[in-house]
């Protein structure tokens, strides 16, 4: 089992801003949800309660005295709203990780959390701040003892991963040349990540082949589909022996061939199924590639449910009788305060509705969409291999600006459009519409909830 925890980033910039520049150690709490998985508990901050200077009887640059009335407050308000408990504290630079006097502090301290705050998902941790970029951080176990925080997120404009264990070595020879772009910093991130990819057809596989020749260390592929004829033009890593193949089989041999050490597992179902999406709470970041409008519905709920990004992409070719009218590419950034995909108009609630029915009761659809109750729902569209690999690239050349911030600091936007057939490349940072439901904070970082990303979900059969 590994324990991470997740901020927004204007959550750690608020952090940070109490904690520092001062001379004498800060302190402040957090309030989160959680997510439990097999591998994985992580902590979804979704508030940051600074503690006032006025709680503190005593402190010093190495020491301080909080009044219990400040932590049981706060303790409270965890058990109330059924959320997990954080304390965080700075320390001088010379000091990044906890000293023996936080062992000694915080063991009553977080043996009060655990009498105090009832709910069977419930963790409660520590993080040590010796400067604002070098949180390390541990979990406090219900029988008393500790575990590192392994990885500290922080997202928003940039994606920043403060990692506490490297388990494995980095292959230099084989990056040595994006090392000299990027540095050895940037091929560390890469190897650590897991990274979701929804949709393995011709934008899919063109993610999945640069992220393992990337080095990414990992990645969770669903499709429920299998290669047919018309595929084997765009999907990289297939053959036309390869028709009838399942299209996650194929990006594990894709990447078990490239041998660069890229892990990949494979989902072969549809996102729509709650057992599908779940799997992808393991991941740093998602891309999600998928035509259906349902699956990009439910990525936009992951994304704010979990506080993780997902990539959004697009391509849509408009041709008549074998003319091009335009071509469009798109990658949309979804996290917590973004435009969403509703927001946005990229989906609609009709559609969603109408392609969840397809998929659940096809003959139902049928009767409805005849008496005109449900929108038509489109076929096959075109699709060409330079058009979704460019869009594909695209979405990698996004996640590079955010892990590095190369394009500059003041390169926020969320949405990206590439019109082919104008040659020209637009941006930008829609807000969300003030009645939709992505502004709603009750949903940010909420993490595991009955139901499951406030969904009602079909059967699984």
């Amino acid at each position: 089992m590994r324990y991470t925890l997740t901020f927004l980033e204007d959550d750690y910039n608020r952090l940070t801003g109490h904690l520092f520049p001062f001379e004498e150690e800060s302190a402040a709490y957090l309030l989160c949800g959680v997510s439990r998985t097999p591998e994985e508990s992580r902590l979804l901050v979704r508030e940051v309660i600074p503690v006032a200077s006025e709680e503190i009887d005593h402190v010093s640059p190495v020491h301080m005295q909080i009044r219990q009335a400040s932590y049981l407050r706060a303790i409270k308000m965890a058990a109330e709203r059924k959320l997990c408990f954080v304390f965080v504290h700075s320390h001088p630079p010379d000091v990044p990780r906890h000293s023996r006097q936080d062992d000694e502090t915080e063991t009553p301290l977080f043996r009060t959390a655990y009498a105090r705050i009832h709910h069977d998902a419930a963790i409660h941790g520590s993080i040590v701040l010796s400067t604002p970029d070098q949180p390390t951080g541990r979990v406090w176990l219900e029988g008393g003892g500790t575990a590192p925080l392994e990885c500290i997120r922080v997202i928003g404009k940039r994606l920043r991963f403060a990692v506490q264990t490297t388990d494995a070595p980095l292959r230099l020879n084989y990056f040595s040349r994006q090392v000299l772009a990027f540095g050895e910093g940037m091929q560390k991130h890469l190897q650590q990540l897991t990274i979701g990819i929804v949709g393995a057809g011709g934008t899919g596989s063109a993610v999945a082949e640069q992220l393992i020749r990337l080095g990414v260390g990992r990645i969770i592929v669903a499709d429920r589909e299998s290669l047919d004829d018309s595929n084997v033009t765009r999907v990289y890593g297939s053959h036309v022996s390869d028709i009838g193949e399942k299209k996650v089989d194929l990006l594990k041999k894709l990447a078990d061939d490239i041998g660069l050490g890229t892990v990949v597992e494979r989902l072969p179902g549809n996102i729509t199924r709650q057992s599908v999406i779940k799997r992808f709470r393991n991941c740093d970041l998602v891309f999600g590639c998928t035509d259906r409008e349902a699956g990009r519905s439910i990525l936009n709920m992951l994304a704010l449910y979990y506080l993780i990004p997902v990539f959004d992409l697009g391509a849509k070719i408009d041709s008549e009788d074998g003319v091009v009218k335009s071509v469009e590419g798109r990658v949309t950034t979804l996290l917590p305060g973004a435009a969403c995909l509703f927001c946005r108009g990229r989906i609609s609630s009709d559609v969603v509705a109408a392609e969840m029915l397809q998929e659940s009761d096809p003959e139902e659809y049928k009767r409805l969409r005849a008496q005109g109750y449900v929108p038509e729902l489109e076929g096959q569209a075109p699709a060409v291999i330079p058009f979704t690999s460019a869009v594909a690239s695209f979405a990698i050349n996004e996640l590079f600006h955010r892990l590095s911030g190369y394009m500059g600091e003041d390169r926020a936007s969320t949405e990206v459009f590439l019109l082919f057939d104008d040659s020209r490349i637009s941006r930008n940072s829609t807000p969300p519409a003030p009645d939709c439901m992505c502004l709603d904070r009750r949903k940010w970082g909420r993490g595991d909830a009955d139901p499951f990303l406030g969904m009602t979900w079909g059967s699984e059969l």
